[in-house]
């Protein structure tokens, strides 16, 4: 009788730590949300993001990320300082551009559908009138050449697309987490898919 108390109290604490990871509770200190999907980072990397189309349409592999950024200091902005975290603690890296390239069609749909939930990002910056574009990926492939870096300083406004591919084919409903790591400030932001 004892140990059956014992094994299912064991069990009892495995199974709540299970589902404690499975829903991964993060905090995003310096982060102040405007709508449903628009959320501002204000540190030594000043980071807003939006993901309105997103946000409302995961059921495909890929979620459209709009990002503006600047910084107190100069540094150059790679495309593997970017990750998604997703809610069961999968770790996402940007897209490859060959991966656009590959589902063209799908790219095009997304980005077309998106056109009108789209958020003019600049607007939350005073250096609004100097644009640096970010290149990670060009959409609809063929439109352009891509670099996987970009400056971010505090003259300009880094701004641009940026597509994150899931093995899954969809993302579940939930909080994801933008870890952005820079030699400047570890900016982390809130994506709530609901």
């Amino acid at each position: 009788m004892r140990s059956r108390l014992i094994t299912t109290l064991i069990l009892g604490f495995v199974a709540s730590g299970f589902v404690a990871a499975q829903s991964k509770e993060w905090s995003f200190p310096r982060t102040r949300s405007y709508g449903r999907a628009t959320t501002e980072y204000n540190g030594k990397v000043h980071v807003v993001i939006n993901y309105d189309y997103s946000q409302r349409k995961h059921g495909s592999k890929w979620l459209l990320l709009d990002i503006a950024m600047s910084s107190v200091q100069r540094f150059v902005l790679h495309k593997g300082d970017l990750k998604l975290l997703t809610p069961n603690g999968r770790e996402l890296s940007v897209a490859p551009q060959q991966a656009l390239n590959d589902d063209a069609k799908g790219i095009t749909s997304v980005l077309q559908n998106a056109s009108i939930w789209r958020r003019p990002l600049e607007t939350y910056f005073s250096q609004r009138q100097m644009i640096e574009r970010i290149r990670f990926h060009v959409a609809p492939p063929g439109a352009g050449t891509a670099s996987d870096e970009a400056v971010v300083d505090n003259d300009y406004v880094t701004m641009g697309p940026i597509f994150f591919r899931t093995p899954e084919g969809t993302y579940d409903p939930g909080t994801y987490r933008l870890e952005i790591n820079t030699p400047v400030d570890k900016p982390a932001l809130p994506l709530k898919l609901e």
